[in-house]
């Protein structure tokens, strides 16, 4: 029994999330959101483009700078490399929520965008097209 708790704990702390971020290069990978016609594809290991397609079903492509701090489970997108203030977007890690930061009374502070399960990675040559063949379906 014992062995049993033990063998089901180790496959839950090494499973998917969790395991698969131990680098902090996620150049190739890209994350769908499809719900919401959104998408991140990581071109080199300091720039992603996001994919943002708002309520009148427009799409717009920003390239922007990231990096990833896997001490705190996060990929943080900036406009500008590394400067906090200009932080855009972060998703955590094992999550994938997508918050934005915005420029609030209080300072600057991050609210939720895109909660836990509307994202996934996914492995797909191009994303784009992808993103514009879910907007002809919906």
């Amino acid at each position: 029994m014992k062995n049993t708790i033990f063998i089901y704990l180790t496959a839950i702390f090494l499973s998917s999330s969790s395991f698969s971020f131990t680098i902090k290069d996620l150049t190739g990978k890209q994350l769908l959101c499809p719900k919401l016609l959104w998408g991140f594809e990581f071109i080199s290991s300091n720039e992603v483009k996001v994919i943002e397609t708002n309520l009148n079903k427009e799409t717009i492509i920003t390239e922007y700078n990231y990096n990833t701090d896997i001490d705190l489970s996060f990929i943080n997108i900036f406009e500008n490399e590394g400067k906090i203030r200009d932080r855009v977007y972060s998703i955590e890690i094992n999550s994938l929520r997508v918050d934005i930061w915005t420029m609030t009374g209080g300072g600057f502070t991050t609210r939720e965008m895109f909660p836990r399960g509307f994202c996934e990675f996914v492995k797909n040559g191009d994303i784009f097209s992808q993103i514009e063949n879910l907007k002809l379906h919906n």
